[in-house]
């Protein structure tokens, strides 16, 4: 069933981040052919001055709008489909309640990576006429055997350590808006003003948290005070793996509390 929810999801949200993402390709492809044109930046009064801030004006309000769509969705799909008037539907379908949550949590994941992509992406484009790319890749390449000329054969297992903690890490962000959203969803008035109040709580306790948690564990540095790096790779693991430990109590902690209410305290009234 969790299949189902997920193929739900994906064309329920591909219909919004598609087009958008599309049109930032092309508004990037427009703006790389306006500048590439020789002597572009002497014709600032002119109107193919024009042409070219009013195409970058657009793009910037696209690449702004793709990071507030991809918030807008997150939370809207959650919200929407959870505990607003589809919640009913949703609910009478033979799903466990955590399976909803792990469909909104995947998608929302999916889409917060292909954003950055895109995004990323077509930053590379426009800028292909100043920067060479494939200098820019070979830069790349050169610091990644400089680093596995430091780690050895456990470059690729740092690497992957890297990978699941920043996935851990995105998931216990996305998982504390879907917790304080539930928490919010529990007052009698102004939910959606009560889930913000929720989520600068959760917020803080996190905070505290972290930096109870590195003033423990992270007492010692891989840096040593004049600034040399130190390929000390038994540190490095240690650090990683204490990291990807904590940021997976947290995406626990948020939904299994989420999982909770939506399962005993759900209220669609």
């Amino acid at each position: 069933m969790l299949n189902k929810l997920l193929k739900y999801e994906i064309k329920a949200t591909a219909r919004l981040f598609l087009p958008l993402y599309l049109t930032i390709v092309i508004f990037a492809a427009i703006n790389l052919l306006f500048l590439d044109v020789p002597n572009a930046s002497d014709k600032a009064f002119s109107s193919y001055g024009l042409m070219i801030g009013i195409s970058m004006f657009v793009y910037v309000i696209l690449m702004i709008g793709l990071v507030v769509m991809t918030l807008f969705v997150l939370i809207q799909r959650f919200y929407k489909s959870l505990l607003g008037d589809e919640g009913y539907l949703m609910f009478t379908l033979p799903v466990q309640s955590w399976s909803h949550i792990l469909s909104k949590l995947i998608i929302s994941m999916l889409w917060t990576i292909a954003s950055g992509f895109v995004g990323f992406c077509s930053i590379l484009l426009i800028s292909s006429n100043k920067i060479n790319i494939s200098e820019f890749f070979s830069r790349i390449a050169m610091a990644f055997s400089q680093i596995q000329q430091q780690l050895g054969a456990s470059t690729f297992l740092v690497g992957f350590e890297v990978m699941v903690l920043g996935l851990l890490t995105l998931a216990s962000t996305i998982l504390s808006i879907y917790a304080a959203i539930a928490l919010g969803h529990l007052f009698n008035k102004y939910k959606l003003l009560a889930s913000f109040g929720m989520y600068i709580l959760l917020n803080i306790v996190s905070q505290i948290a972290t930096t109870l948690f590195g003033a423990i564990f992270f007492n010692h540095s891989i840096f040593t005070p004049g600034g040399a790096y130190i390929p000390d790779l038994l540190l490095i693991n240690s650090i990683l793996l204490v990291s990807i430990l904590y940021s997976g109590v947290f995406a626990a902690g948020y939904f299994f509390l989420t999982n909770y209410i939506l399962k005993r305290k759900l209220n669609l009234e």
